[in-house]
């Protein structure tokens, strides 16, 4: 193998194993090792939907969702759910508190959406940035949902 391939794929790795061999089971922060994961500003970077009209890449479609997550447990953000068929635009308000339990997150929002409905898993997407994804249905629809958290 190339030394360049062997750089890539062990940067590619180091972020995990950093994670695997700290002293928390469930990686920095997750248990009070570090700083709390959840907290910054996300956006979506996979946002599908399935249901009875077929499968929806929503941010193909001008849909978007950025949710701020402050160290005080509230939230803030947008989240537009562009129009389909004859469903109308959804817009909400992500003003809202969020909780953290092991490596899972919830969200109740004051406005009702799918976000108080679905539970987020906590990943790593490097050393110092996380992602929250969700997969589940809500209403008779499945929603994949992958919020990054923005540098």
């Amino acid at each position: 193998m190339s030394s360049s391939y062997m750089n890539k794929f062990a940067s590619a790795l180091l972020p995990l194993i950093v994670l695997a061999c700290g002293s928390d089971p469930n990686g920095p922060g997750l248990g009070g090792g570090g700083a709390q994961p959840p907290v910054g500003s996300y956006s979506a970077i996979i946002f599908v939907t399935t249901g009875t009209s077929g499968v929806t890449n929503q941010l193909q479609n001008g849909s978007s969702l950025s949710i701020n997550l402050a160290a005080n447990s509230t939230t803030s953000g947008h989240l537009h759910v562009a129009p389909s068929g004859s469903t109308p635009a959804f817009d909400a308000n992500m003003a809202g508190t969020w909780q953290v339990s092991g490596d899972q997150v919830s969200f109740k929002q004051t406005d009702d959406s799918f976000m108080n409905d679905l539970i987020f898993t906590i990943q790593p997407l490097s050393a110092s940035a996380w992602s929250l994804v969700a997969d589940g249905v809500v209403q008779g629809t499945r929603i994949n949902l992958t919020l990054a958290q923005n540098p």
